[in-house]
């Protein structure tokens, strides 16, 4: 895997959104491995907002499905309007109407689940490349 991050002084940083800690400790591995820094893992949609508000990470990788009442859509809606921070999706699910409300939240991307490594990287890769030219 290529360090996706290597050509800023910091690393960039990621907050992780996901309901099951296996994947996101998994996730976790795989971005470090990649060069950037988890600076927070939530869970549930409340949890996220209110990291993102306190953290203020670079990206958000958002799981879509979460624990509680809202869901990762909401959850970044919700981040994006308070602070400007866009995410990358994760989701098993990626029926049409699910990737059409993720659409309106303005993401960098999104990688179905289970992670392909080209996939993230790529989605990463883009991100990093927005972030970049708007610096």
């Amino acid at each position: 895997m290529t360090d996706l991050s290597s050509t800023s002084e910091s690393p960039f940083r990621i907050l992780v959104v996901e309901d099951e800690s296996l994947a996101a400790m998994a996730l976790e591995e795989v971005l470090g491995m990649l060069g950037f820094a988890v600076v927070g893992i939530e869970d549930n949609a409340d949890a996220a907002i209110k990291a993102a508000e306190r953290l203020r990470p670079d990206i958000v990788m958002m799981d879509i499905r979460l624990l509680g009442l809202r869901d990762g859509i909401e959850a970044a809606a919700a981040i994006r309007a308070r602070t400007g921070i866009r995410c990358i999706f994760t989701s098993a699910f990626a029926d049409a109407e699910t990737r059409h409300r993720a659409a309106e939240c303005d993401p960098f991307g999104f990688v179905r689940k289970p992670y392909f490594p080209a996939e993230l990287q790529r989605a990463l890769s883009h991100a990093v490349s927005v972030l970049q030219k708007s610096a």
